[in-house]
């Protein structure tokens, strides 16, 4: 595919955001302009637009896509991936017990207008607009009707998600929140004193490329031991660009490592 066709679409959705009003640094002011049937965009023109400065949508815009997560394990808290075509998005959805409505592997639409595009350790994040003095560039929706009113399942079928399989250095910024699986690692603990999964986790592969994981202290498995031995480990890719520039792969349950 050609450079042009493959700007296309990232024209396109800055088009309509621009006709609809919604902006943000580069956009301009709102002209309430909306009208008629949503249009619908990527994930990814949508990323390729994002310019580091949260906006929120004004404009009738949706995108579609599959659940990679679930938040069974309490790994995800309150929060889910969807993923198309190589891109990725968190919703904040603000609710529990996500994966009995939007299960891993099904299908779904979100309706960006009122939502606020923002990123955190690199994946692209879509929420509520954050309160005055807010420290986080965007909020959890936070109740059942107002999910409701944005994201809503495609289909009652399920594709259990397949993560692309990716090497160390392979890893870019532009892959976060996709699911990716990474074989051939082993741990390697920079703490002889934590074995559970709880917090950080460093693991390298043979040539010595490293790569983390990150287990929340509440989720179900955070107190099993790390596996020592050869792995494969599959979970939601994150980036720390205020660390040390350190790739994480953000697990979804003790099934994510396999021998």
């Amino acid at each position: 595919m050609s450079r042009f066709r493959c700007i296309i679409p990232v024209l396109t959705l800055l088009a309509a955001l621009l006709a609809a009003g919604c902006y943000d640094s580069r956009f301009g002011e709102p002209d309430g302009s909306a009208s008629g049937e949503p249009a619908t965009e990527t994930i990814a023109a949508l990323r390729a637009i994002y310019a580091g400065t949260p906006f929120t949508v004004a404009g009738d815009i949706v995108v579609t896509g599959t659940v990679t997560t679930s938040d069974r394990a309490e790994n995800f808290y309150r929060t889910l991936c969807i993923e198309e075509g190589e891109a990725a998005l968190e919703v904040m959805a603000g609710i529990d017990h996500l994966h009995n409505d939007f299960p891993a592997g099904c299908r779904v639409t979100l309706r960006l207008r009122g939502l606020t595009v923002a990123e955190s350790r690199g994946v692209l994040q879509v929420g509520r607009p954050p309160a005055a003095g807010s420290g986080y560039a965007t909020d959890y929706i936070g109740s059942q009707p107002a999910l409701a009113a944005v994201l809503v399942r495609s289909g009652g079928s399920l594709h259990s998600p397949t993560p692309a399989l990716r090497r160390i250095p392979e890893l870019a910024p532009a892959l976060c929140g996709t699911l990716v699986r990474i074989d051939g690692l082993r741990y390697t603990p920079e703490d002889l004193s934590a074995a559970t999964w709880t917090g950080y986790k460093r693991f390298t592969d043979d040539a010595g490329n490293t790569v983390y994981t990150f287990v929340r202290q509440y989720a179900r498995f955070a107190d099993t031991d790390v596996p020592v031995g050869a792995v494969s480990l599959t979970g939601i890719l994150q980036y720390d660009a205020a660390g040390d520039g350190r790739y994480i792969l953000k697990l979804r349950d003790e099934s994510d490592c396999l021998p």
